[in-house]
């Protein structure tokens, strides 16, 4: 029995180092030149805008978030229609529209995540 608990003890030391994940051979590089960049649309009462993000020369977009918002920056209910990047990733689209029965004046906000990249 006592041999049992040490062979079990042996296979569970033996099992934890052989699944010790991998040391990267070099270390990750990370991303640089982090940028957020925001744009607004006009504030008025059409119900679909759009706005288009661009980045920086010599940066992509790594993602982007969207707000529709009344004339003190509050927070409206709308639907995004569209919202991509595009095919060079130099810059981000959205298209939304105002479902807000409080306000039909308002803007559409977009913020763009963007950092360097090289091709």
């Amino acid at each position: 029995m006592k041999n049992n608990a040490l062979i079990y003890l042996a296979l569970l030391v033996a099992g934890i180092y052989a699944c010790k994940p991998a040391t990267p051979s070099a270390p990750a590089s990370g991303i640089t030149g982090y940028e957020v960049v925001v744009v607004e649309s006009p504030w008025n009462a059409d119900i679909l805008k759009q706005v288009r993000a661009n980045c920086p020369e010599g940066k992509r977009a790594l993602g982007a978030g969207w707000s529709a918002l009344d004339s003190t920056s509050a927070i409206l209910e709308g639907i995004v229609t569209y919202s991509e990047p595009a095919y060079d990733g130099r810059h981000w689209l959205v298209n939304a529209r105002n479902t807000s029965t409080f306000s039909p004046r308002w803007k559409l906000r977009v913020r763009c995540v963007c950092a360097n990249a090289t091709e």
